[in-house]
């Protein structure tokens, strides 16, 4: 039998006292980022105006707070992420006139996520996405036909600010559905009026669930194969599949 705790998050236990609810930037707990197990090089972002751009919001957790369009971005910020991979600003956006974006991370190890920073700005810009659906180790990669006909584990209203500030928000997710992930789809859209979303920042906060096996076993993690075959010969029926390499 399931343990109903386990499918609580801190926002359902302050949903009790709705004054217990305030938007700000992200604050960390006693999680760890998890930024050094995301693969990037196997994440990849469907319909994405500039799929490249994708490291540029899957960044370390000290730059969760900047918001930096590319154009704003240094010549010397551009050099540095570009030969460390570490972006320290930067954002993703969906095609023109289509405002649903699917991003695919997949971690080295098998990782617990306890919960999700998620920069849109604020959230009152008309460019920021109001709704995130979420699945773990999907055995294909999510495509938009799935997105509205297999559940997802988990899916909620981005937040908007109300005092002006603009840095990543940290939002829980459901402890029994995220506890032994390889990796995560993620599906935004639903802007506030524009025409295309754009993301600032990505990143998600946990611990690593070391890997054990009998000395001589092999080792098989989820359906990895099965999903990077899938990554490099998907066909999407939306511009702008694409690995970051």
């Amino acid at each position: 039998m399931s343990n109903c705790q386990d499918e609580l998050t801190s926002v359902d236990l302050a949903s009790a006292n709705p004054a217990n609810i305030v938007l700000s930037s992200a604050q960390t707990t006693s999680s760890v980022s998890l930024y050094p197990f995301i693969l990037h090089a196997q994440s990849t972002g469907l319909n994405l105006e500039d799929p490249t751009f994708l490291p540029r919001v899957l960044r370390p957790l000290d730059s969760k707070d900047v918001v930096k369009t590319n154009d704003e971005l240094s010549d010397d910020d551009i050099s540095a992420g570009s030969s460390s991979g570490n972006w320290v600003g930067g954002c993703i956006e969906s095609q023109e006139d289509d405002d649903e974006i699917i991003i695919h991370v997949r971690f080295s190890a098998l990782v617990r996520i306890k919960s999700i920073l998620i920069g849109t700005g604020g959230g009152q810009h008309p460019s920021s996405p109001r709704q995130i659906k979420m699945w773990a180790n999907r055995p294909t990669l999510v495509s938009f036909s799935d997105v509205d006909s297999v559940r997802e584990d988990q899916s909620f209203e981005l937040l908007e600010a109300t005092d002006g500030s603009r840095g990543a928000v940290e939002y829980p997710v459901r402890v029994a559905r995220f506890a032994n992930v390889t990796c995560v789809d993620l599906y935004f859209g639903d802007t506030r009026g524009g025409s295309q979303s754009r993301l600032f920042y990505l990143g998600f906060m946990g611990e690593s669930r070391e890997l054990k096996k009998e000395p001589g076993e092999p080792m098989t993690v989820g359906a990895e194969n099965a999903v990077q075959k899938q990554i490099d010969g998907v066909r999407e029926e939306k511009r702008g599949a694409h690995t970051v390499k």
